[in-house]
C-alpha cells in the first residue's frame, strides 16, 4: 500500500507539473418561470415576501397586483406563490419553499424579479437569508416597509413622488445597506448607534438619537426609519 501511495502521489505530481490537470464542474440547467396575479378588486396590498438565499429584486409597474420573474436550478425551488382577496386588501405571499433541497455551489441560481402595483396602497414585508437584494421602490404608494435582512448587500431605494407618509422598519444582519430616500421629503433615521461598521449619512444632522435631514421639520410628507445593523456598513443618501 505505501508503494503504491508513493506511485500515485508521483505520477499526480508529474501530471501537474505537466499542466495537464483540467477539472470541469458541469453546468446545471436553469428553470425560468413567471406569476402575474390580478389586484382581483383589491383597493390595497399587502405583500410578504421571504426569500432564504439568492438575489432579489423588487420594483414597481405591474400590470396587476403582481409580475414576477424566477430563475432557478432546480424545480422544487418554485417560490410559492398565493394570493387572497378579504374585504378591500390583496394579500400577496411569495416564498421559497418549506424544503428546497439547496445545493451550496457556485452553479447555483436563484433570482426573483419581483414587480408590484404602482396604485395600490402598499404595506410590504421583505426577508432574505443570505444573497443581494435589490428593493427600487421609489415609484410604489408605499405606506409601511418591514425588511428583515440576514448577510449579504443590499441597496433600498424609496427616490421618488412621495405623497404619503411611511413607517420604515429595517434590520441587516452582516453585509452593507444603502439606503436611498428623496431630499424633498423629511426623514427622521433612528438606529445609528447600534451594530458594528461605518454609518454615514450624508445631508444629516443629529437630532437626540436620530438623523434628520433639512426638510424634516417643516415638510408634509415625513418618512420615519429605523435602520439597525449587526456588522457592515450603512450608507444614507439624500437624492434631489
Amino acid at each position: 500500500m505505501r508503494r503504491i501511495a508513493v506511485a500515485g502521489l508521483a505520477v499526480f505530481t508529474l501530471i501537474v507539473a505537466a499542466g495537464c490537470v483540467q477539472v470541469e464542474i458541469p453546468v446545471p440547467e436553469t428553470t425560468s418561470d413567471s406569476d402575474s396575479i390580478d389586484a382581483g378588486g383589491a383597493d390595497e396590498l399587502v405583500a410578504t415576501i421571504e426569500m432564504g438565499a439568492g438575489r432579489l429584486a423588487i420594483t414597481g409597474g405591474a400590470s396587476g397586483a403582481m409580475d414576477a420573474e424566477y430563475d432557478f436550478t432546480d424545480t422544487a425551488w418554485r417560490p410559492e406563490v398565493r394570493y387572497d382577496v378579504r374585504g378591500a386588501e390583496g394579500l400577496l405571499s411569495v416564498r421559497t419553499p418549506s424544503e428546497p433541497r439547496f445545493s451550496i455551489t457556485g452553479q447555483m441560481r436563484y433570482d426573483w424579479r419581483i414587480a408590484l402595483s404602482d396604485e395600490m396602497p402598499l404595506d410590504l414585508s421583505v426577508t432574505m437569508g443570505a444573497g443581494e437584494t435589490e428593493l427600487d421602490l421609489g415609484s410604489l404608494d408605499l405606506r409601511r416597509l418591514q425588511v428583515t435582512l440576514g448577510a449579504g448587500d443590499a441597496t433600498i431605494d424609496l427616490v421618488g413622488d412621495a405623497q404619503h407618509d411611511l413607517v420604515a422598519d429595517i434590520t441587516a444582519g452582516a453585509g452593507a445597506v444603502t439606503l436611498r430616500v428623496p431630499a424633498d421629503v423629511g426623514v427622521r433615521v433612528v438606529g445609528y448607534q447600534d451594530g458594528l461598521g461605518s454609518y454615514r449619512a450624508d445631508g444629516f444632522a443629529q437630532d437626540g438619537n436620530a438623523l434628520v435631514n433639512d426638510a424634516y421639520e417643516d415638510a408634509d410628507v415625513r418618512f420615519e426609519i429605523t435602520l439597525r445593523r449587526g456588522l457592515g456598513d450603512v450608507t444614507i443618501e439624500s437624492v434631489e
